[in-house]
């Protein structure tokens, strides 16, 4: 794995995490997720005839993929709504290595080294003392839309995984993605709301500008992926769990930063020792 790939894999969970930041900052969801899909979906549309199409062996994993990426919004969104920043997100990002190594051992009859086991306890500890901090358990309706969001990460890590490789091209993977993605949230949110969602100016520049960073933060994981074993670029890039609880104690005063970086370094760190086990 070279220097390189560490490096853009790092930067994508730096992204991520502030993209998903901006997200929360407007008030309004509903609204900020539609503006991310909109960022995304002029970006895609504008270079997709530029880029082309993937190869057809990755048209069903691009079909799952649109079905998981939409939930997997509608879930983030919901855990946004319900609970802090700093506690919504990590758990959503450690439950989804933690579910695929679980799923392997029951459903794959695969094996579990010392190490493993040390990384699901690790970040089950770090998820818990999340959970409870600053009245969590209070925000159980938060918690609980924050971990249908890690299901959704951990599907849709695997069918991504899969489906870049059989592309062989992550540009061409991740932008028809993304176009095809973006456009389904779009033509949801008109056919419901038709303009009564637009937000305003200032407000619609901060959630399409998100939206573009979360494109391009996830076009560089999918080009990782083609370079580097896949358990280990989720690791690596789920070391935005710490930006975000940053982000959380310094930008929106959810706590004291030592009580929300604490376990979510747990949590990274049992993310680590899960996917190189």
């Amino acid at each position: 794995m070279s220097t390189a790939v560490v490096f853009v894999v790092l930067g994508a969970g730096l992204v991520h995490a502030v993209w998903n930041a901006m997200a929360k900052s407007l008030h309004d969801q509903f609204a900020s997720f539609a503006l991310l899909n909109l960022g995304v979906a002029i970006v895609c549309w504008v270079g997709w005839p530029f880029v082309g199409l993937p190869g057809s062996d990755a048209f069903p994993y691009l079909v799952a993929s649109v079905g998981c990426h939409v939930g997997y919004e509608l879930f983030l969104m919901g855990a946004y709504r319900r609970a802090d920043f700093s506690q919504s997100y990590p758990i959503a990002r450690g439950i989804a290595p933690l579910l695929v190594s679980v799923a392997g051992l029951v459903f794959a009859n695969e094996h579990l080294s010392a190490q493993g086991i040390l990384g699901i306890v690790t970040i089950v500890i770090g998820i818990t003392a999340l959970a409870a901090r600053r009245g969590g358990l209070g925000q159980l309706h938060g918690i609980a839309w924050a971990l249908a969001t890690g299901v959704a990460i951990a599907v849709y890590t695997v069918v991504d995984g899969l489906g870049v490789r059989a592309s062989h091209n992550a540009l061409r993977y991740g932008v028809t993605l993304f176009a095809l993605q973006s456009s389904v949230w779009l033509i949801g949110v008109v056919a419901r709301h038709h303009r009564g969602w637009w937000p305003g100016t200032r407000k619609a520049a901060i959630g399409m500008s998100g939206g573009v960073l979360s494109m391009a933060g996830y076009l560089a994981v999918l080009w990782a992926q083609l370079r580097a074993p896949l358990g280990v670029v989720s690791a690596l890039r789920e070391t935005g769990v710490l930006w975000a609880a940053l982000i959380g104690a310094i930008v929106f005063r959810e706590g004291r930063v030592r009580r929300i970086v604490l376990p979510a370094g747990l949590v990274v760190v049992g993310i680590v020792l899960l996917s190189l086990a």
